[in-house]
């Protein structure tokens, strides 16, 4: 099952790097293709990164690539979101003994059963802080992942290409 995953990721990958678009749009619709990947949208972001990326023009199949990339990823993105979040938070509050070990030793709220009127105040800033994480974790992920898609496939997309071919030609002449 996984080889076939892998198996599949390569051709993809592939397949991308052969395309005769510009490295703007393979770059720019991977970049929007990851956006969705950052919310909790249930299995949607697979059909939402292609759309994003007809919005602004970018390569439809890389934008799939992504957002298939970040369907795997999403516990840690969600972690991430969360974790941001409460950074933000801790920084905006400016509690008078703020420490930055703070921001990564917070406690995640505990889910009781019991209903107090004390846990509806934490489960709000919880969901505050998880949507303030996804807006900036998905935003600068945009932009970070369109700057490093553009450099690689600007300066690695060619040799990439010889390489594969060559190792193509070496398997069939061991054969």
């Amino acid at each position: 099952m996984l080889s076939k995953y892998i198996r599949r990721l390569k051709y993809y990958i592939l397949r991308t790097l052969r395309m005769h678009n510009s490295d703007h749009r393979i770059a720019l619709g991977f970049a929007v293709g990851f956006f969705p990947c950052w919310y909790p949208t249930f299995g949607m972001d697979l059909l939402l990164a292609p759309l994003f990326a007809r919005m602004v023009r970018g390569n439809v199949p890389s934008s799939f690539l992504a957002a298939s990339t970040g369907s795997v990823l999403w516990p840690v993105l969600f972690y991430l979101n969360y974790r941001i979040g409460v950074f933000v938070h801790l920084f905006t509050t400016f509690p008078a003994s703020f420490k930055i070990e703070d921001a990564f030793t917070a406690p995640v709220p505990e889910t009781d059963y019991l209903v107090e009127t004390s846990h509806f105040g934490r489960l709000g800033d919880m969901g505050v802080n998880f949507l303030v994480g996804a807006l900036i974790n998905s935003i600068l992920s945009t932009l970070i992942l369109y700057i490093l898609m553009r450099i690689i496939l600007t300066v690695y997309r060619r040799p990439l290409l010889k390489k594969i071919k060559q190792s193509i030609r070496n398997r069939k002449s061991k054969s």
